[in-house]
C-alpha cells in the first residue's frame, strides 16, 4: 500500500496517540471506582454515566474501521447508494428506543440486578438453559465482530510501521496488547471514558478537518462533483437484495444487542439513557453520510490506478493526497479511534457474557467480588488470545462477521422481544424459538439461500407463539419485569414520537451530506433533530414532576 504516504513525524502522533489512549483508561478506571462503589463496577461502571459519556460511547462502539473503510470504499465504485446498508444498525438502534427499551430497561435496573440479555431472561423466567444459550449467542456476536476489529487494528498498525520491519503478526498482537491493558484493567469505566477520548479524536477529524480540505483547498464543491461524476452510477440510491440482508441484519441484531443493553442500564438514569442514546445513534447515522461524501470525494480525485483494485484503502489515497504530514498520523489514529472504540467495546460485552451467562451460576454462591473480577480479567485474556487466532488463521473475517449477525439476530431477536413485551410468552417458547431460529439460518448459509436471516427468523416466530401458546397456562405464565408491565404511558408515546422525528431527521442529513448536497433534505433533517431533542426534553420533564 505505497499510496499511504506517512512520515516520521506521523508515526510519532500515533505512538502518541497510544500512549494517551493508555493512560486515560487506567486513569479513569482507577478514579471513577474510587469514586463510585468499588469492584462491583467492573462490568457496569457504577451505571452513573451522563449524557455526554453515553452519547460517545453509542457512537463510537457502533461505528468501527470496517464502516469507515469499507462504506468509503463503496461509495467509490457504487456511489450514494452505499448510504442504504450504512444505516442498518442505526435504524435498529432507533427502533430500540422508539418501542422503549432503554428507559425501560433502565428502570428495571433499578428494581433488579441486570447486566446481560441472560440476566433478563433469568429474571424472567429463572431458566439456566435461556441463560446459557443466550450467554453463547451474544459470545459468539462480540466474538465474530471483535476479529474483525483486530483484523483491521493489525493492518492499521502495520501500514504505519512496515517500513520499520513490524510484521503484521506483531502488529496485530501489539494493538491487541493496548487495548487489552486498559479493558482488564478498568471493565466498563476503561471502555466508556476510552471511547470519550476517541470519539474527540475522530469527531473533529472525519466530520470537519478532511471534509473542510477537500472543499476549500481541493475544489469538492457540490457543482465540481456533480459535473465530474456521472450521476446515474453515483448519485442514484440503488438497493439490491445483498443490502436488503444485510439491512435486516444489522437491524435485527441492533436490537438485541448486549452492547446497546448495556448501556442503556449504565447510564445514570432513564432520561439520559434514552436521550443520551439517541445524540449516539443520530451521530451514527450521520456517520454514514460523511463516509459517503469521503468515498464520493475519491471517486473524484483518486485513480483507479493508484489503489491498484483495493477499494477499502480508497480512504487511505484520500487523506495522501489531502492532508499535509502531520495530520496524515492524527487522521490515522482516528481510523485506529474508530476501531479500537469497537474492539473494546465487544471485549468487554464478550466478557460480560461469558462471565455473568455462562461463568457466575456455577461459581461457589461464597465466591466474593474479588475473586469474580479476577475471572474477569481472565476471560479477558482467554477471549483475546481467542479472537487473535482466529484472525490469523482463519480467511474471509467479514463472512464471519456477516454469518455472526444472522445466526445471532435469528436466535436472539424475537426471544428477547417477546421475554420483554409478550405476556404469553413462555420459557419453552423462548428456547425453541432461539434454537429454531439459529438451525434455520444455519442451513440456509450452508445451502446458499437467499437472506438467511429471513428463514431464521421466521423459523423462530413460528416456534417460539406455537409453543407458547401450548404451554402457556398455569405456572409457566409469568409476568413481564418491571418497566415493561407498565402500559400507556404519556412518556413512553412522546418518546416514540420523538424518534420518529429523530430518525426521520438523522436519515435526511445524512442524505443530504451524502448526495452532496440536498439542501432541502438537509434543512428537514435539522428541523427533525430540533424537534426531536426539544420532545424528549419535555417528555422527561413532565414524566419527572412530583405527583
Amino acid at each position: 500500500m505505497d499510496y499511504l504516504k506517512t512520515t516520521n513525524l506521523d508515526v510519532l502522533v500515533v505512538i502518541l496517540y497510544f500512549c494517551v489512549l493508555i493512560g486515560n483508561g487506567i486513569y479513569f478506571s482507577y478514579k471513577k471506582t474510587k469514586e463510585q462503589h468499588g469492584k462491583q463496577d467492573f462490568l457496569m461502571g457504577g451505571r452513573a454515566f451522563g449524557v455526554f459519556a453515553t452519547l460517545c460511547t453509542q457512537g463510537a462502539s457502533m461505528k468501527g474501521s470496517g464502516a469507515l473503510l469499507g462504506y468509503s470504499g463503496g461509495a467509490y465504485v457504487n456511489g450514494a447508494g452505499t448510504l442504504i446498508p450504512g444505516q442498518c444498525y442505526s435504524l435498529g438502534a432507533w427502533f430500540s428506543i422508539a418501542i422503549g427499551m432503554a428507559r425501560k430497561l433502565r428502570k428495571c435496573a433499578e428494581k433488579i440486578n441486570i447486566r446481560s440479555i441472560g440476566d433478563v431472561f433469568d429474571a424472567r423466567y429463572n431458566s439456566p438453559v435461556l441463560r446459557k444459550l443466550s450467554g453463547f449467542a451474544g459470545g459468539w456476536l462480540a466474538l465474530s465482530i471483535l476479529s474483525s476489529q483486530m483484523a483491521a487494528l493489525g493492518l492499521l498498525v502495520n501500514l504505519m510501521f512496515n517500513k520499520y520491519g513490524m510484521t503484521y503478526e506483531w502488529a496485530l498482537v501489539i494493538g491487541i496488547i493496548i487495548a487489552l491493558a486498559y479493558t482488564s484493567v478498568g471493565g466498563l469505566v476503561s471502555v466508556v471514558y476510552n471511547d470519550v477520548l476517541q470519539w474527540l479524536i475522530m469527531t473533529p477529524m472525519i466530520f470537519i478537518v478532511l471534509p473542510g480540505a477537500l472543499v476549500l483547498f481541493h475544489g469538492v464543491t457540490p457543482s465540481a462533483m456533480h459535473s465530474a461524476l456521472d450521476s446515474t452510477q453515483y448519485f442514484s440510491l440503488r438497493p439490491n437484495m445483498w443490502w436488503l440482508g444485510y439491512l435486516l441484519s444489522g437491524l435485527l441484531a441492533s436490537c438485541c444487542d448486549v452492547t446497546h443493553l448495556q448501556r442503556f442500564i449504565a447510564a445514570k438514569d432513564e432520561r439520559t439513557s434514552v436521550k443520551g442514546s439517541m445524540l449516539g445513534f443520530t451521530y451514527c447515522t450521520l456517520f454514514a453520510g460523511v463516509i459517503t461524501f469521503l468515498g464520493l470525494s475519491a471517486a473524484m480525485l483518486i485513480e483507479p490506478s493508484v489503489i491498484a483494485g483495493n477499494n477499502d484503502g480508497v480512504l487511505f489515497a484520500l487523506i495522501s493526497k489531502v492532508l499535509p504530514v502531520g495530520l496524515i498520523g492524527l487522521f490515522i489514529a482516528a481510523i485506529l479511534a474508530t476501531t479500537i472504540s469497537t474492539l473494546d467495546s465487544y471485549l468487554q460485552v464478550s466478557v460480560v457474557c461469558v462471565m455473568v451467562d455462562i461463568i457466575e451460576p456455577i461459581l461457589p454462591p461464597n465466591a466474593t467480588e474479588k475473586q469474580k473480577l479476577a475471572y474477569c480479567r481472565i476471560i479477558t485474556l482467554v477471549i483475546a488470545l481467542l479472537s487473535t487466532l482466529l484472525v490469523l488463521k482463519l480467511r474471509g473475517i467479514l463472512q464471519v462477521v456477516s454469518i455472526g449477525y444472522s445466526t445471532f439476530s435469528s436466535m436472539m431477536f424475537l426471544p428477547f422481544m417477546c421475554c420483554l413485551f409478550w405476556k404469553k410468552a413462555t420459557k419453552e417458547g423462548c428456547i425453541m424459538g432461539m434454537l429454531s431460529g439459529a438451525i434455520a439460518c444455519i442451513v440456509a448459509i450452508y445451502t446458499k439461500q437467499k437472506l438467511p436471516i429471513v428463514w431464521g427468523v421466521v423459523a423462530s416466530l413460528i416456534f417460539i407463539v406455537g409453543v407458547s401458546l401450548a404451554t402457556c397456562k398455569g405456572e409457566s405464565r409469568k409476568p413481564l419485569l418491571p418497566g415493561f408491565d407498565e402500559h400507556g404511558l404519556e412518556v413512553d408515546a412522546d418518546v416514540r414520537n420523538a424518534c420518529v422525528f429523530g430518525t426521520a431527521g438523522s436519515l435526511l442529513i445524512s442524505i443530504g451530506i451524502g448526495l452532496w448536497v440536498n439542501w432541502i433534505a438537509l434543512a428537514a433533517g435539522v428541523v427533525g433533530m430540533y424537534l426531536c431533542v426539544r420532545m424528549v426534553d419535555n417528555a422527561f420533564r413532565k414524566y419527572l414532576l412530583p405527583v
